[in-house]
């Protein structure tokens, strides 16, 4: 179990969510993270989740060392948005999703002067049945495809896991500048609140590595959000 934080919110309801389309394609995997990490234009956490899903499902500036979302562009991060270790291919459970929002985080470092990390989250919401068919979906795609570390490559190895939340380790090799190649082992979070799908991943910053710590401390935070709203 992540966090018993995830067990308490899995039990509270999430309603009044309005309906928008979910981008779920998987773009090429580049050879460089940094390539992934340029923030897009600030606004705020209102602003991110105005197509669907209200602010107060997501994240709060408190949550992530006072900084705001940041909008995503269409299939940026898309393997996180859900888990997608397969690839672009659909999960049959995607048709249920009838709600979405994916934004990012420039979280700062936990010390003065230290790089940030850039931290996703997702919040989907499904018809009544889907968010879990989507938990299993994952899960079987994570099983029947767990990469490795070739070159164009992610390697996905589930960390922890129990019946509605997920913690996954990605590793990928990445070269930067004239580095001789290394792991990067990036970080996500997945959980399932009632009828809805949260995921929060930590990516790091160029060729740093995400913190697990991180992601066990706000998918807890997210799950609680999610499950308040009314």
């Amino acid at each position: 179990m992540l966090s018993t934080t995830i067990r308490i919110a899995s039990s509270a309801g999430l309603l009044g969510l309005s309906m928008t389309a979910c981008t779920t394609a998987e773009p090429a995997v580049t050879t460089s993270p940094a390539a992934q990490t340029s923030p897009a234009p600030a606004a705020s956490t209102r602003a991110a989740a105005a197509d669907g899903i209200p602010a107060g499902a997501l994240l709060q500036p408190a949550d992530v060392g006072g900084v705001q979302a940041e909008p995503l562009e269409q299939g940026e991060y898309a393997h996180v948005r859900p888990l997608r270790p397969c690839g672009d291919g659909r999960y049959p459970s995607d048709g249920s999703r009838t709600d979405a929002v994916a934004v990012q985080y420039a979280v700062p470092g936990a010390e003065q002067g230290s790089t940030p990390s850039v931290v996703i989250e997702f919040v989907g919401r499904y018809e009544p049945g889907g968010a879990a068919a989507q938990f299993r979906d994952i899960g079987a795609a994570l099983d029947r495809c767990p990469g490795g570390l070739g070159e164009g490559q992610r390697k996905w190895e589930i960390v922890e896991s129990d019946d509605d939340s997920m913690l996954i380790r990605i590793g990928q090799r990445f070269a930067y500048a004239d580095e001789k190649p290394a792991t990067v082992n990036h970080y996500a979070a997945l959980s399932r609140v009632n009828d809805a799908v949260v995921v929060v991943a930590d990516l790091g910053w160029e060729n740093s590595d995400g913190s697990e710590k991180l992601v066990r401390d706000l998918i807890a935070k997210a799950g609680q959000r999610a499950a308040t709203v009314s």
